[in-house]
């Protein structure tokens, strides 16, 4: 009886266990499998092949006439577009003006084939031109040219190849583009006529409307004179020439491009003269010449004045904004004091200086200009004055040899005697002598 039941119990839990795993076999329901498909490509890249046409400029070297560009080995096309970008190698054209193909490979963003009219933007980069330097490029493919703003080229060759910025528009169908110059170049020379001598090193600082566009160190050569030349590259795009002037060191700024010119991609040259720095008389100082162009200049600039002018005075007294200078060279020959008022008048019409009016010096012109070039311990005015050797000194800096001697007044029967010898360097007025006696004349100029 005791087997039995052990026997049917085991019996009763098999057949439940068999019960309970058909019904879970019932109501299992089977998940599909879906077979992998493969991704979409991130790019795709495609053999592409563009010609630069007629009338496109380039980069590689520049003839003589400062106009004509040629292509070089080296020379890459950068193309552009909505999610297309690649670099072009030049295949052939090298050492023409146009008609160079460039092949390379296209990269395009998500896959497929750009639309025929898918607009393009192709820039040249010369060989010469480098990334980070020259050139930046962004990651869409954009190229930007990197213009100096405190350097400069030495000529037309070199900017041209560094910094030209050349573009052009077309579609992914045409295959085709005509690039234009954005970048214009001044090409710099100033012919120095105020003394510079070759080999000196001078601070270039080109400026416009104010603001400064470029500061070059820049060294003179001989070159049928002497001379500085460079050339500043400059953004054509909305850069207009107004009051832009080039300054050489310490030396007077030289204006171009004053008129509100737009400026455009390509040479200007830009030849001036550097002369000796002028002044009108008004602003003029004691002991600046003056020329027979009316304007005064340095004593130091005496042997470099402009061409056919000569200097014919000292200016030797001022106030305010007016003055008197002295005639360098005395009349030719001794006259009485008539014909010295005669002379000193009529050298507004043999010596005329525009802004000025000869006549022959009162006592008191004189004593001004004696005290107007005093130095320390000089005498103030009077009948003698002693020692004058501030007059003396700046008159011996103009290059003149005054003659120790007297001189007429224009005052009645009054002449000074002008000592420059042997250390008295005094002046002495004597009135009352014969107006018949006759002494030097020299004019002075009053402006």
């Amino acid at each position: 009886m005791k087997t039995k039941k052990i026997f049917w119990a085991t019996l009763s839990m098999t057949a439940a266990f068999m019960m309970t795993a058909c019904s879970n076999d019932d109501n299992m329901v089977e998940t599909p499998v879906v077979p992998e498909t493969p991704e979409a490509p991130a790019s795709v890249t495609i053999p592409y092949t563009v010609t630069v046409n007629d009338g496109a400029t380039n980069r590689a070297a520049v003839d003589s006439d400062m106009k004509t560009l040629r292509f070089a080995t080296g020379d890459k096309l950068y193309i552009m577009g909505t999610n297309v970008k690649g670099i072009l190698d030049i295949q052939t054209g090298v050492g023409e003006t146009s008609g160079a193909t460039f092949s390379g490979d296209l990269t395009i963003s998500g896959g497929g084939t750009p639309a025929s009219n898918l607009s393009l933007t192709a820039t040249l980069v010369s060989a010469q031109q480098t990334k980070g330097s020259e050139i930046s490029v962004s990651d869409a493919g954009a190229v930007t040219v990197n213009y100096p703003d405190n350097a400069y080229c030495a000529d037309v060759a070199t900017a041209v190849q560094k910094y030209s910025w050349l573009t052009g528009e077309s579609t992914y169908a045409a295959k085709s583009f005509t690039l234009t110059q954005n970048t214009a170049f001044l090409n710099f020379e100033i012919t120095f006529e105020d003394g510079t001598a070759a080999g000196t090193n001078l601070s270039a600082v080109v400026s416009n409307g104010g603001s400064a566009l470029c500061t070059a160190n820049v060294t003179t050569v001989t070159d049928g004179g002497v001379k500085a030349k460079f050339v500043l590259p400059v953004a054509s795009s909305g850069t207009t020439l107004s009051g832009a002037n080039l300054k050489m060191g310490d030396k007077e700024a030289i204006s171009f491009g004053s008129d509100g010119k737009a400026l455009e991609g390509k040479v200007y040259n830009v030849k001036r003269t550097q002369a000796v720095t002028s002044y009108t008389l008004a602003k003029s100082e004691v002991g600046m010449i003056v020329g027979t162009d009316g304007k005064a200049y340095a004593v130091a600039d005496k042997d470099n004045l402009p061409t056919g002018v000569t200097a014919v005075a000292m200016v030797a007294y001022k106030s305010g904004t007016n003055g008197l200078a002295i005639q360098l060279n005395s009349s030719p020959e001794d006259k009485n004091q008539t014909d010295a008022k005669t002379y000193a008048s009529g050298l507004n019409t043999s010596l005329a200086i525009p802004g000025g009016t000869w006549r022959l010096p009162s006592k008191e012109d004189w004593q001004n200009m004696f005290v107007g070039c005093k130095i320390s311990g000089d005498a103030s005015a009077g009948n003698i004055m002693n020692p004058i050797r501030g007059f003396k000194n700046k008159i011996a800096a103009t290059g003149t040899s005054w003659k120790s001697d007297y001189y007429w007044s224009r005052t009645s029967g009054c002449m000074v005697r002008v000592n420059l010898a042997n250390g008295f360097y005094s002046a002495n007025f004597n009135e009352g002598c014969s107006p018949y006696t006759e002494y030097y004349v020299l004019g002075c100029l009053a402006f």
